[in-house]
């Protein structure tokens, strides 16, 4: 079912979904759907869900572009865990620069753990860098 628009009707966003061959002009459904041939010139099934207003609920979820931008945010988060795990979050230092030199060492410390388990293709344990802790 393709998406074809939305309508606004009783206070409500309902979303259309329409046969990808309800257009088409063969006299045959591919399917063999039941509605395919309702004597009209426009064939096929048309279905119209309810969007919800809240906007979290009405986010398509199986949609390629969502799946992109969410495995891009979780890989930022995992990051984020693993620098937290430094010990960095807790700033004992003053000054701007004082702060910049354990945070930049900190950083090549995390990509240098990423670098080391992409070339040598290990697993997930080894891109913790409490596990390299333990092993050097």
């Amino acid at each position: 079912m393709n998406k074809e628009g939305k309508t606004f009707d009783n206070g409500r966003t309902r979303q259309k979904f329409c046969c990808p061959f309800r257009k088409s002009k063969s006299g045959c459904c591919p399917c063999n759907h039941r509605n395919w041939n309702n004597g009209k010139k426009n064939r096929g099934c048309t279905k119209y869900i309810t969007i919800p207003d809240d906007y979290r609920l009405s986010i398509d979820r199986d949609c390629l572009s969502f799946k992109k931008i969410y495995a891009l945010r979780t890989e930022a988060e995992r990051y984020n865990a693993r620098f937290k795990q430094t010990g960095q979050e807790r700033v004992w230092l003053h000054s701007f620069n004082a702060v910049r030199n354990p945070n930049t060492i900190a950083h090549i410390a995390l990509l240098a753990v990423a670098i080391a388990s992409v070339v040598t293709h290990s697993d997930y344990s080894v891109r913790c860098l409490k596990s390299v802790k333990r092993i050097a």
